[in-house]
């Protein structure tokens, strides 16, 4: 009877400790995680509303290759790079020399290379305004030789 006891507390026991360390990393996790470590490539206005912004990684060593990260957003004053590490890029690629036009509300992209993401969804508000971006966003992408 003691032993049933005693099996039924230290298994409570164990539990919540498992729990207190599984709140704890997590929370540990996500207030010490950190934005990507990029700076600002190249900014280009697209349309009135629509500007593009390019980072490239910084921290890639001897064996990685080159990171771009393209964004979608309205035109942001001073570094802008805090916003667009609160957005999700629409393309991750490993060049920054992508053709991108913008025409109204419509956004082509040619690409050649290798794309590691891609998103057809940016939404972002105007510079000044409430209104709502949501640009159409056009892909087209053209594989490379994996021995280049």
């Amino acid at each position: 009877m003691q032993i049933g006891m005693v099996t039924k507390w230290a298994h409570r026991l164990l539990t919540a400790i498992l729990l207190v360390i599984v709140v704890g990393l997590a929370g540990y996790w996500y207030a010490t995680r950190d934005t990507y470590d990029d700076e600002l490539y190249s900014k280009k206005q697209l349309t009135d509303d629509i500007w593009l912004y390019i980072t490239e990684y910084q921290n890639a060593g001897a064996t990685d290759t080159d990171v771009y990260r393209y964004y979608l957003n309205r035109s942001l004053d001073g570094n802008p790079i805090k916003v667009l590490g609160q957005s999700a890029p629409i393309l991750t690629a490993d060049r920054a020399d992508a053709t991108i036009r913008g025409e109204g509300n419509r956004i082509t992209i040619n690409f050649s290379g290798k794309v590691y993401s891609f998103t057809n969804s940016a939404f972002f508000y105007a510079t000044n305004s409430q209104t709502p971006i949501m640009p159409t966003i056009d892909f087209s992408a053209r594989g490379v030789s994996a021995w280049r």
